[in-house]
């Protein structure tokens, strides 16, 4: 491990420390550093913007009542990102609505954001969002939790309370369909 991310895990445990003790202003600076963070993997993982302030609350909440029960067995930022995947699925259960777009729909929300912007980085950022809509949230977190907040399999595994395996597989149809899908959109724009 680096220095540096040593540094920032003692000190993130230090406010761990701090909040097991009802210190405030320790639970207000962890969460000004994982709501960015936080923000992104819930909003992927649920894509209902209503959901994500209740959510990153609801898991700085349960950080706050439970802080106490971290073990220091696994990085921080995987316990609190495994307080988020349960929270973001139970949210989608509350919810009991949960309904991708149909690939259609996709398609055209795709195609209008190409025609009607010239921005090539906001193209493909609306291409992948589009993208990632046609996999399952668990695909979803496994892609973001890996990608976007560097946690191995094993942490991946840990806090979604699976087989390491059966995260590996996640990431397997969850790539599969990413290709296909990319694939689909760039075939598209080219015969137009």
């Amino acid at each position: 491990m680096d220095t540096g991310n040593s540094q920032q895990e003692q000190h993130q445990r230090a406010l761990i420390q701090r909040i097991c003790e009802r210190d405030q202003s320790a639970l207000e600076l962890l969460y000004h550093n994982y709501y960015p963070r936080l923000t992104r993997f819930i909003g992927r993982y649920t894509w209902r913007d209503e959901l994500i302030a209740e959510v990153v609350n609801d898991v700085m909440f349960t950080v706050w009542e439970k802080a106490e029960t971290y073990n220091h067995q696994c990085q921080l930022s995987t316990w609190i990102f495994g307080i988020a995947y349960n929270k973001a699925r139970q949210a989608l259960r509350n919810i009991n609505q949960y309904s991708e777009d149909s690939l259609e729909d996709i398609a055209l929300d795709s195609m209008l954001g190409i025609q009607d912007s010239g921005l090539k980085q906001l193209e493909q950022q609306d291409l992948l969002e589009s993208a990632f809509k046609v996999l399952s949230p668990d695909q979803r977190a496994v892609l973001e939790l890996t990608y976007f907040q560097g946690l191995h399999y094993s942490e991946i595994a840990e806090l979604m309370q699976c087989p390491e395996n059966t995260v590996k597989t996640r990431m397997h149809y969850a790539r599969k369909a990413l290709s296909i899908e990319l694939k689909q959109h760039a075939d598209t724009f080219l015969n137009e």
